[in-house]
């Protein structure tokens, strides 16, 4: 396992055991982006759909979203 050092000057009063959380959670949820977008990778490497294309889809769901909730009176 890999180590590093974090050096905080001393006119911060820092809780070791808060920060040591703090990083490690950071660097789990890093990883766990990462591994995600590995995964997504694989899984769309043979797709056919351009960005352009995702993007116009993904305008296209916002928008249809929006409509609904406008009609159940939510906006």
């Amino acid at each position: 396992m890999g180590a590093f050092v974090i050096k905080i000057p001393e006119r911060f009063n820092v809780d070791m055991a808060d920060l040591a959380k703090g990083v490690e959670e950071f660097v789990k949820l890093r990883l766990t982006r990462d591994l995600m977008l590995e995964r997504l990778d694989e899984l769309l490497k043979d797709s056919e759909l351009t960005e352009e294309a995702c993007i116009e889809l993904g305008r296209m769901i916002k928008n249809g979203r929006f409509e609904r909730l406008k009609q159940l009176g939510l906006v």
